[in-house]
């Protein structure tokens, strides 16, 4: 089945009609673990946009899921390895004039044509089956330039060893660790990927010009950010490279024990002007020759997780800051809805994050500085300038989280979400805080407050700051608006009550150790470390406290060993023989006293008077 005949009309999928090469993968699937790399298709897009390809290679099944981005009229040849693969792809590109299916390794992809516009995302490890010859990065790039034309355009990712992803990772890539992992050590493949320093050797030993690169965050696998080398030129552009590079490596990371907290890494990264030496890849984008014409590329493209839902979108960055919204699954409609959430197209903001600005406060320890955040924080959710009829719907998502400093104001980072119905300015305050303290606690940073503290403690103490008092009803009421808006957007609204008391749980039990898929391994040392020095102290209570236990307990004894002493002594004798005939004479006459008060007096005397006496005292 998988000989490599100089016939190659004989072995062809029935099904797809793919070709069969050395290298295909009968029973494995690629595209069950990928989605579409929306913001990868964008710089497709400009790149056809600049010049109309006379014909196009997508090479590896991320590739091949970009055939709707190629014009139905434009020849279009595709490469993957897995024969499911083929059979899905060619599905999607029944619409064009002309696409021809391989099912192989590219060290046999033998096409008999050349190509100017070739695309190949995945690396050797997406290019190549068990049974073909090992490729190098370097020796891919040769291959595929090979097939094309002079003045055609290569699209090409390229992971870094020296990614910050794997530097900050805890553990492995699971993905190794499998049937994915097979490549590890097998013949013919590098023993690692390049660092920055090689890549432009590497194009132009092929004769490459390179025209664009971005760094491709959260990984190499999955192209969510793409942030142009030159972007980090702009002051501004790098306030939201840093906010939405970091916000795509939390969600990325999410399951995963980490060093460190990914998400302050990126911003350190972004800072110091070093993204494109530690991003986890690159896109690269070269020509063979000089090209006819120069494309304008994006400087930012922010594609969301989940391609398939209706709710994401992809935003492009142009370098003049300008921008364009669109629906991940290109509906042409500008709003969706469901239930009382809706989502528009709106632009993304610019601005530094607040979150992290309060975060850094919080790993100061220092009171009064988180006190004027969470003040600022309050008052613009309670200025009726900001929050008008037009945006009120918007302030229940003016989390944190979403939240901007904009030189010296605060601004919603994605303004596009809505919901039904006017959430209050202190409701809104509960939900931000309780969303932050959630997620706070969560990661392990550090903050000025005992480890035991709970979310919804924090979200009280935040609060009071604020001037705010947070009941139980309040938290209540919240979370169950948090818990309909989750279960809309993920359409399942039959999860409404499991949701609700998720959501209830989460504020109730303290963290006392952090969530392990949340935190960095850093900061749960300095976890650790807070932990351990609560509990000396605690100890040193304990010590003296049992000390102070032992020394009343020596005063007791001497005490009794005085008392026994003085009961020895004669005087203390003959006091206590003294005693008892008086105490025995006294009770007999009292006795004697009241029987013959009682033969005296009339029947039910002695109780009126007793009720009498009573009356009076009171």
């Amino acid at each position: 089945m998988t000989a490599h005949l100089s016939d190659q009309d004989i072995q062809r999928d029935a099904i797809s009609g793919a070709r069969i090469l050395v290298g295909d993968m009968l029973m494995w699937s690629d595209l069950d673990t990928l989605d579409v790399p929306l913001a990868t298709r964008e710089v497709v897009r400009a790149a056809i946009a600049a010049k109309r390809p006379r014909r196009v290679l997508l090479a590896g099944p991320r590739a091949g899921l970009l055939v709707d981005a190629v014009p139905t009229d434009v020849p279009v040849d595709l490469l993957v390895r897995a024969l499911p693969d083929a059979r899905t792809l060619g599905d999607r590109a029944g619409l064009h004039k002309s696409a021809d299916l391989y099912c192989g390794g590219l060290d046999v992809f033998e096409p008999g044509h050349t190509y100017d516009l070739v695309i190949a995302l995945g690396g050797p490890e997406r290019l190549l089956g068990p049974d073909s010859g090992g490729l190098t990065d370097a020796q891919a790039v040769a291959r595929l330039s090979a097939l094309l034309d002079d003045g055609g355009r290569f699209v090409v990712d390229l992971a870094n060893e020296l990614g910050f992803t794997d530097l900050v990772s805890a553990v492995p890539d699971e993905a190794l660790e499998s049937d994915a992992g097979w490549h590890i050590g097998a013949q013919g493949f590098a023993t690692r990927h390049l660092f920055a320093r090689e890549r432009a050797a590497i194009l132009e030993g092929e004769g490459l010009r390179l025209e664009a690169c971005f760094a491709a965050m959260p990984s190499v696998d999955e192209h969510r950010v793409l942030v142009h080398d030159a972007a980090l030129a702009d002051g501004s552009l790098r306030d939201q490279v840093g906010f939405h590079a970091g916000k795509a490596m939390d969600e990325h990371f999410a399951s995963t024990p980490m060093l460190r907290e990914p998400r302050n890494v990126v911003e350190r990264v972004v800072e110091a002007g070093m993204l494109d030496e530690l991003a986890p890849g690159w896109l690269v984008v070269a020509t063979k020759g000089a090209p006819a014409s120069t494309p304008t590329y994006p400087a930012l493209v922010v594609a969301e997780a989940e391609a398939a839902s209706p709710w994401s979108t992809v935003a492009v960055i142009a370098a003049d800051a300008s921008q364009s919204v669109a629906w991940a699954d290109e509906r042409t409609d500008s709003e969706t809805s469901e239930g009382t959430v809706s989502r528009g197209l709106s632009p993304l903001a610019p601005g530094r994050s607040f979150e992290l600005d309060l975060r850094r406060a919080c790993a100061t320890r220092r009171h009064a500085a988180i006190r004027s955040r969470v003040r600022q924080y309050a008052a613009w959710l309670a200025d009726g300038k900001v929050w008008t009829t037009q945006t009120a719907e918007q302030r229940f998502f003016a989390t944190p989280a979403n939240t901007l400093i904009d030189g010296d104001r605060l601004r919603l980072a994605d303004p596009s979400w809505r919901r039904t119905g006017v959430v209050s300015a202190d409701d809104a305050l509960v939900r931000g805080l309780r969303d932050f303290a959630r997620r706070l606690l969560a990661s392990g940073s550090a903050h000025p407050w005992r480890v035991t503290v709970t979310p919804d403690e924090l979200t009280i103490t935040l609060a009071s700051m604020a001037g705010l008092t947070v009941t139980e009803a309040m938290i209540a009421r919240v979370a169950r608006t948090e818990a309909e808006v989750a279960s809309t957007v993920a359409g399942r609204p039959e999860d409404l009550d499991e949701l609700l008391e998720r959501n209830l749980e989460q504020g109730q039990f303290a963290r006392d150790l952090p969530a392990p898929d949340e935190i960095g391994f850093r900061e749960l040392l300095t976890h650790h470390r807070v932990i351990s020095r609560e509990l000396r102290e605690k100890q040193g209570q304990v010590k003296w406290l049992e000390g102070t236990l032992r020394h009343r307990d020596r005063y007791i004894r001497t005490l009794e060993r005085v008392i026994e002493r003085y009961e020895e002594t004669l005087t203390y004798r003959a006091v206590e023989a003294m005693r008892a005939p008086r105490r025995i004479a006294t009770e007999k006459a009292v006795a004697a006293a009241k029987s013959t008060a009682q033969d005296a007096l009339p029947p039910g005397a002695l109780s009126k008077a007793r009720q009498l006496a009573a009356r009076v005292l009171k």
